[in-house]
């Protein structure tokens, strides 16, 4: 009888894993693997609506290209061909700052002439190579890191609105090293972010690469054309009966030497010889409670952050000006609730119909959990208000669609990579055992592709160990 690995979740990472682990195990038939959903679609919080000439997204609206894992597995699947790239438009981002949009600029020059920050808070960004160097390896927050290179007003700025907009989190309490861990290395390799621009631009120059694009330095935004579905359409048609959905992985338990019993909320138990749990840690740790339950300590202790995504459609006469950029962010406490706005249509060609105009905003996140609770039509009313703050937008939506993600972005908080040594102290008292997916190592799609054949190759390894 062969022996099976099992992957728990079928969202992007479960979904890539088993993509490479079955096409590793294609010529051997002493393996079987299986990947079991709990819901009954595929994706995770990857997924994308398209109705009334609207294309929405659930969750991410892209990925960069700077991940070649991520472009090779679009390549393997053969939708290359379908890869969407951004518009030029999507280089322009704004901030709202002191009751208006501003343009985030481009270069130095742009930044001192920019009204974002105070002259002095300019001033003080401009001083980052003479700032102090942290003196102890303690875990330091985001927004602590970036006072003490960049000063408090930067921080709180520009730093607080990109931790928004990645995920939808406090950058008093996430962690730099597990949330950025190329900015902590900069810092600890080259002692500063301005040094270690100048070493980086240098190896540029010697590559012949710019190393820019649309998307900001080091990428260019990607998508399909019909939106993200199409990663996770890709991936569930090349693994075909590989995934079972609607099977709900309630409790993992040890069968003896070098094996696990998977109960299910429904139906017969699965035996495995290999268990990767590519599901949120929310939902790996009551599963490995009677297994062991310092891994499950472990995983709870990895919060996630709520975000409702409210999606609002227009007709191109119901603007005054059409939306043209990438969109904006809003740092907390300039006054909006919303975190921040995409402009959809103006970022990828196809978002809708008929010269349309779609904007996404997202609310919620770690400094307003509460707000998911919220009814549609409160949500609604918020957006609206702080649309027509930001972007003197008054017009009625003639499209409405919102998602809600009640544990949407996981949060790296302090003492982070000591719960994930934590998790991995614990795995190697099961040898069979892996984990994978954003709760860990990465939250982005890029992250789970670029982990994913790694993860796979190491499965493969400890059921033939």
């Amino acid at each position: 009888m062969p022996k099976t690995i099992a992957v728990v979740g079928g969202g992007v990472s479960g979904l890539a894993v088993s993509f490479h682990l079955r096409r590793a195990l294609e010529d051997r038939d002493d393996v079987s693997v299986v990947c079991l959903e709990a819901t009954d679609h595929p994706g995770g919080n990857i997924a994308t609506a398209s109705e009334d000439g609207y294309t929405c997204e659930w969750g991410p609206n892209g990925f960069l290209d700077n991940e070649p894992a991520t472009l090779e597995l679009v390549r393997d699947l053969g939708i290359e061909d379908r890869l969407l790239r951004s518009n030029q438009a999507a280089a322009t981002r704004f901030i709202f700052r002191k009751g208006r949009l501003r343009r985030l600029p481009g270069g130095p020059g742009s930044f001192l002439a920019s009204s974002i920050l105070s002259p002095w808070g300019r001033v003080r960004v401009l001083g980052e190579p003479f700032a102090a160097a942290k003196k102890d390896e303690t875990d330091e927050s985001v927004f602590d890191f970036a006072a003490r290179r960049i000063g408090r007003e930067a921080a709180a700025i520009l730093v607080d609105a990109m931790v928004s907009g990645i995920y939808a989190g406090n950058a008093r309490t996430l962690s730099l090293e597990a949330c950025f861990p190329k900015m902590w290395a900069m810092e600890n390799e080259h002692g500063g972010l301005f040094k270690a621009m100048l070493a980086r631009k240098r190896e540029k120059a010697a590559e012949g690469s710019s190393g820019g694009g649309p998307a900001g330095p080091g990428g260019t935004l990607m998508s399909f054309r019909g939106g993200m579905r199409e990663l996770i359409d890709g991936l569930a048609g090349a693994i075909g009966p590989v995934l079972r959905t609607g099977c709900r992985v309630s409790r993992i338990v040890s069968t003896g030497e070098r094996g696990y019993r998977l109960q299910l909320s429904e139906g017969a138990p699965i035996d495995a010889a290999v268990v990767v749990l590519a599901c949120p840690a929310w939902f790996a740790a009551p599963a490995v409670e009677a297994l062991d339950p310092a891994i499950a300590e472990a995983m709870k202790a990895i919060p996630s952050a709520p975000v409702a995504v409210v999606h609002l459609g227009f007709d191109p006469g119901d603007l005054t000006h059409a939306p043209d950029g990438f969109g904006f962010l809003v740092p907390r406490g300039e006054g909006p609730r919303i975190l921040g706005c995409l402009w959809s249509s103006s970022i990828f060609d196809g978002r809708t119909e008929k010269g349309r105009v779609l904007l996404t905003s997202m609310l919620g996140g770690a400094t307003d959990p509460e707000t998911i609770e919220l009814p549609d039509d409160e949500l609604v009313r918020i957006t609206r208000g702080d649309l027509e703050t930001s972007m003197d937008l008054e017009a009625e939506p003639r499209y409405i669609r919102i998602f809600r993600h009640r544990r949407g972005i996981p949060q790296y908080t302090l003492g982070h990579l000591d719960r994930l040594a934590a998790i991995e102290d614990g795995l190697a008292r099961h040898p069979g055992l892996l984990v994978s997916g954003n709760s860990y190592r990465g939250i982005s799609v890029n992250a789970c592709a670029a982990e994913a054949p790694g993860i796979a190759a190491d499965a493969i390894h400890r059921l033939d160990a």
